[in-house]
């Protein structure tokens, strides 16, 4: 049994397991789900993402290990134990950004994404206009899902997003 860390000689187990490149800067995608990772951590090397599947993880938190991956288009965290976006906001070229599935309670730090048009936020803990108002600056957004949240019938209407 693994012991939830990424470490580097695991991510490199992980890139020969799924046939991609062993040198980390000629990957731009990475499969790193049903892991048991706690947290992001050793990829530094892998610059030129496009791609990382996270995804039914133990990840808590954002806040470390992804703001050089600032190529990254499409991120995968659904089905972990995230409650704060922070850390998202060096990611500016981020299109497609799946959360579905985790304890987020509001969803600041996402007006910083300008690319961000698909953001699927399906059975979170999202309550009140408040906690999407942020949503208002994410101009490019164009399919969003708060399907299964806490949010009140004209929650969304509210904010200006219907």
């Amino acid at each position: 049994m693994e012991d939830g860390r990424m470490t580097e000689a695991r991510l490199k187990q992980l890139c020969k397991d799924h046939q991609l490149y062993l040198t980390p800067a000629l990957n731009d995608v990475l499969y790193l789900h049903y892991q048991g990772f706690f947290e992001i951590e050793n990829l530094d090397e892998y610059s030129e993402l496009r791609c990382l599947w996270l995804q039914n993880n133990h990840l808590r938190t954002l806040s470390r290990g992804l703001s050089h991956l600032t190529k990254l288009r499409a991120l995968y965290l659904h089905h972990n134990h995230i409650t704060c976006l922070d850390g998202l906001q060096p990611l500016t070229s981020l299109v497609t950004l799946n959360l579905c599935h985790n304890h987020i309670t509001n969803v600041d730090f996402l007006d910083g994404l300008p690319q961000l048009e698909t953001l699927q936020l399906s059975h979170n803990q999202l309550r009140s206009a408040d906690s999407i108002s942020s949503l208002r600056r994410c101009r490019a957004l164009s399919s969003l899902d708060l399907s299964h949240n806490l949010l009140a019938g004209a929650c969304v209407q509210d904010v200006g997003l219907a």
